[in-house]
């Protein structure tokens, strides 16, 4: 990846999905949670900002459209719902998966625009209830103007933009247009309202609408009539564009990436574009031309008619609109295969003077003729006024307290309730500013101003959300937050954390990790001094120097490892999503609570502890958790309850995944064992219960009845007991039939450096991992006892069998004698036992490297290490060993 921006946007991009994906599920769970919302809306507009800096138009739109309809959320416009939030998680998955591909290949994929079409659709659909819809329309009914920045459904047309806008561009450039759409073309229209304070934000609207390509014409617009000069606001937009264009969609969207929640794109059908008005014609020749055309066009004879306009132009005369007639008549004919409605209507238009742009026949679905969407508004003060306001609102929301602008801002809505007549709220409006400057707050005109939204007879129309301007997150200050209204912004405290890159941070890991094999250099080269070189003083100060370096070593490690540690909320939040999904799909009600998430270790271990919980937390909601009606005949809630809880104890992370399910069963465990084969049936009778529950971690096994994508393919919980002691921990399971079931993962809180024991076994060293040392000891020989072949003695009235570490590893033995045996008392695969050496050394702390090459398949051993006279340590894997 060559673009830093991008390799910056991808990581917080993924933090901010994650953000929004946890505040949809609390949301879910608390509709009115305004905190839940304002983190949600403020998340995906950083990430709609941020996106706008690449080639990433897919995403950007996407991400527009969760924008705007979490801001009907946020306005209490709309009502959140599991069907809504089902469909914002999707598009956040999907807005994943692209910036997954974003990294890969730092460009989108060849079908984004088509899903970003598809999936923004359906969004921008809940955009509107039929109780939004004006004049108490259904909410399907077609609209005179459209909400900035929606997409017109598949087959819309101009009818979603007011007639009038077509009707203000000159005709010269109409008919340009309209020569190529007849070649099949096509041609957008583009409305773009600046928002009223767009100049506050930097924004030049006249050069935004000037950088869509392909532009054929320009109009240029008052939005509300305009007032006396001396109420003139210069700092107040108070114009609308309309553009027609020939670029394609995407091209105009790319052009207006950062206006796009201001504007309209919407295809223009050629007829829309025709411009003919005059008075009727009469005479033989018309009457002849028409009967004429009417014949050609019924035979197909197209190359007759083209020579019947050509005729009739040298006679039609010299009125003008006649002659304009035939010149839209020539074009529409000029086509490879001549639309045959359009040129029939042209015909009728150059005898009658009018032309009629509804096509003949039924008229499609959702399809309005332009004169009844252009009556659909009766009043258009009302509608400007309502957007006017709305967006001064929005502005008030955003600022916070600022003299200047809230004197622009209130000259824009004195003007408005002027112009309405409206003087009781004018004079309200007027009270609330100046209460305003004395308590230098917002608050009362936000109040002010929400009565008169309120209570004012305006009808409302759908303006999209006027959301801060966004800057990516870490590019700069963050423009995305949300002063609250009637505080000012607080001064910007300098970040107190720093971004590193992961490799970086590994690289210092392995560096201290060498450091600390070479400074156990020194107590050799100590020893060697001494016995070598007689120097005894030259020993003592390399011991000293030993100490101090030994000490700074094992700060440094510290320090590092405490950057190297990340909390468990980094797995844990992946939980109550897969939680939510499962339950909706196993027909179960499921409350998932999380304790611990601060609880820290290293990433290595939490990076692998994903898996283990995924398999644990599924199996808990196939196998454990009933369903509810279930759960009510066993008088318990028919919503289950699962935990999952981390802590630290000592030098481990300890994390349990409880439910209050039906728990396991010994009994079924027993009989399913034997079914499948994993256990034969005496065996299976000679097992406890606690001996029987440990069964689920053998490979093979299952007790689902069938296979489905959850379960019944038995693996899972043993890839949980591999991987968890793979990485040094165990793993335990506890369970009361009918009560529930609990799963405990215990693992150390770094791998990154092992302590170890060395010990001497026939006269060659190895290592043991301290983690599986219980205790050493020295048993006389005549404690040592036989219990049939095994050797075994008593430690504290417990039997613990005993093991000679040289017959383990097939190494020579050396003679007994009668010297009490050195014993290391280990803890292994759940039991303890006793491992006879030679003798005990020091411990140490040591970088294990796996065994590589053809010693790679080597079972028993753990990795290598250096010592500190530059030999090579075998650290033996105890689990595998025994």
């Amino acid at each position: 990846m060559t673009n830093p921006l991008l390799a910056r946007f991808i990581p917080e991009a993924r933090e901010l999905l994650q953000v929004s994906a946890s505040g949809l599920l609390k949301l879910e769970r608390n509709p009115t949670d305004g905190t839940a919302i304002n983190e949600v809306f403020r998340a995906v507009h950083t990430i709609k900002g941020s996106s706008g800096l690449f080639d990433a138009l897919a995403l950007t739109r996407l991400v527009h459209a969760a924008e705007d309809l979490l801001g009907e959320v946020r306005s209490d416009a709309l009502q959140i719902d599991s069907a809504l939030v089902d469909m914002l998680l999707d598009s956040l998955d999907q807005v994943g998966q692209w910036i997954d591909e974003l990294e890969r290949r730092a460009v989108l994929p060849t079908d984004a625009d088509a899903v970003a079409h598809r999936m923004s659709t359906l969004l921008r659909q809940r955009l509107r209830t039929p109780d939004d819809a004006p004049g108490g329309e259904p909410a399907d009914a077609p609209q005179a103007a459209a909400q900035p920045g929606t997409d017109p459904a598949p087959g819309d047309d101009t009818a979603t933009l007011p007639p009038a806008l077509l009707a203000r561009l000159p005709a010269p450039a109409c008919l340009d247009a309209f020569r190529r759409a007849c070649r099949g073309e096509t041609v957008h229209l583009v409305r773009y309202a600046p928002e009223p304070g767009c100049f506050f934000n930097g924004t030049d609207p006249l050069q935004a609408i000037q950088q869509v390509p392909g532009a054929l014409a320009l109009d240029i617009a008052p939005d509300q009539p305009w007032g006396p000069l001396e109420d003139l606001d210069p700092y107040q937009c108070n114009l609308h564009f309309a553009l027609l264009s020939t670029a394609p969609r995407p091209e105009i969207e790319q052009a207006m990436r950062y206006e796009l929640d201001r504007v309209t794109i919407a295809p223009v059908r050629a007829r829309d574009l025709v411009r003919i008005e005059g008075a009727a014609s009469d005479g033989p020749i018309w009457d002849d031309f028409r009967a004429a055309a009417s014949a050609f066009l019924d035979a197909g004879r197209h190359d007759d008619l083209r020579k019947a306009v050509a005729a009739l132009r040298s006679v039609a005369g010299p009125t003008l609109w006649r002659r304009q007639a035939l010149d839209w008549l020539e074009v529409a004919l000029s086509a490879g295969e001549p639309d045959r409605d359009l040129v029939a209507a042209l015909v009728a238009a150059a005898g009658t003077g009018r032309f009629d742009p509804a096509p003949a026949g039924p008229r499609p679905a959702g399809e309005a003729p332009a004169q009844q969407l252009a009556s659909q508004a009766a009043d258009p003060r009302e509608d400007v006024a309502r957007t006017v306001l709305t967006s001064q609102h929005r502005a008030l929301e955003r600022m916070g307290y600022d003299a200047e602008r809230l004197a622009s801002v209130g000259t824009v809505m004195g003007n408005v309730l002027l112009s309405l007549g409206r003087d009781a709220e004018r004079a309200a409006i007027q009270a609330a500013l100046d209460e305003a400057r004395e308590t230098r707050s917002v608050a009362p005109v936000l109040s002010a101003l929400s009565a008169v939204l309120d209570g004012a007879p305006l009808q409302r129309v759908g303006a999209a959300p006027a959301p801060a301007e966004a800057l990516p997150q870490g590019f700069s200050e963050d423009a995305a937050s949300v002063p609250v209204a009637g505080k000012e912004p607080e001064g910007r405290l300098a970040a107190k954390s720093l971004k590193v890159d992961q490799a970086k941070i590994d690289l210092l890991m392995n560096l201290i990790g060498e450091l600390v094999v070479s400074k156990n250099a020194l107590p050799f080269l100590a020893k060697r001094a001494e016995e070598t070189y007689a120097s005894r003083e030259m020993s003592r100060e390399i011991k000293e120097q030993y100490a101090v370096i030994d000490r700074l070593a094992q700060e440094m490690q510290g320090a590092i490892m405490q950057v190297r540690m990340l909390p468990v909320a980094e797995i844990f939040d992946r939980f109550p999503r897969l939680v939510r999904d499962l339950a909706r799909k196993l027909g179960k009600r499921i409350d998932l609570v999380l304790e611990g998430e601060d609880t820290a270790a290293d990433k290595t271990i939490i990076e692998a502890l994903g898996d283990p919980l995924l398999h644990i937390v599924r199996n808990s909601l196939d196998h454990g958790i009933e369903a509810p009606e279930e759960r009510r005949a066993a008088g318990k809630p028919a919503t289950a309850r699962l935990l999952l809880k981390a802590r630290q104890e000592a030098d481990s992370v300890v994390i349990e995944v409880q439910d209050n399910g039906r728990g396991i069963d010994p009994a079924r465990i027993r009989a399913a064992a034997v079914a499948k084969g994993v256990v034969g049936q005496e065996e299976a009778d000679r097992l406890s219960d606690q001996e029987a529950i440990n069964l689920i971690y053998r490979p093979g096994f299952s007790t689902a009845l069938e296979v489905s994508d959850l379960s019944g393919r038995g693996v899972g919980m043993d890839v949980v007991l591999t991987t968890v002691e793979k990485l040094g921990g165990q793993v335990s399971v506890s369970s009361r039939l009918g009560e529930g079931t609990t799963t405990r993962l215990a693992l150390p809180l770094s791998m990154a450096v092992t302590r170890i024991m060395i010990v001497e076994t026939a006269g060659s060293l190895y290592g043991v991992p301290m983690d599986m040392i219980v205790e050493t000891v020295r048993v006389p020989r005549e404690r040592i006892r036989m219990i049939k072949k095994a050797e075994t003695f008593v430690l504290r009235e417990t039997i613990i069998p005993l093991l000679r570490l040289s017959r383990l590893l097939h190494l020579p033995e050396q003679p007994r004698g009668e010297a009490d045996a050195a014993v290391l008392v280990c803890h292994v695969n759940g039991r303890r036992v006793g491992l006879i050496i030679d003798n005990f050394r020091e411990g140490m702390d040591v970088i294990l490297k796996p065994l590589e090459g053809v010693l790679a398949g080597i079972g028993g051993y753990a990795g290598t290490t250096l010592l500190g006279d530059g030999r090579v340590l075998l650290v033996l894997d105890l689990r595998e060993l025994l």
